[in-house]
């Protein structure tokens, strides 16, 4: 019994200790919704950061010219590959323009193309399996989400 304890102990600080550690967009020069890329690649792909250092691909050309709001491909930050993988990539998307509640997948299914697949379970049961879950969690609009086709395969 004593060893399950100091099994609980030793996991809760390592919990606490990588949360309290857990790398912001400040801590590389880049504020909630930079938008970056990696300098020299051969497929510059442009991702958007949020507060919890978490990003998302813009998967296509054409939805980053949904957010007129962001500034272009003149706006886009130069990163190094290192700074790009820092913060994990989320493909969990939310109508925030519409405030709907409900959260899709993004299943790439090509290059430039995805498809939405419906993310089926309440939000207690997302957080009890993933407490970071509505962190990761991005708002989009309805261009976006209308440019998707969509999947009735739910996500789970």
């Amino acid at each position: 019994m004593k060893k399950i304890s100091l099994f609980i102990v030793v996991a809760v600080s390592f919990l606490y200790f990588l949360q309290a550690f857990a790398v912001a967009p400040a801590d590389y020069g880049l504020n909630e919704g930079d938008t970056i890329s990696t300098a020299g690649s051969s497929d510059p792909d442009i991702y958007i950061v949020n507060q919890f250092g978490y990003k998302r691909l813009f998967l296509n050309p054409a939805i980053f010219g949904f957010y007129g709001h962001l500034g272009g491909f003149a706006k886009v930050k130069s990163v190094s590959a290192t700074t790009r993988d820092i913060f994990p990539t989320t493909g969990l998307f939310r109508n925030c323009e519409t405030n709907t509640q409900q959260v899709w997948a993004v299943e790439v299914a090509s290059e430039d193309g995805g498809v939405l697949h419906p993310v089926q379970m309440s939000g207690a049961a997302a957080v009890s399996q993933d407490p970071q879950f509505f962190q990761k969690v991005f708002c989009i609009n309805s261009k976006e989400e209308a440019w998707y086709p969509k999947s009735s395969i739910a996500y789970t």
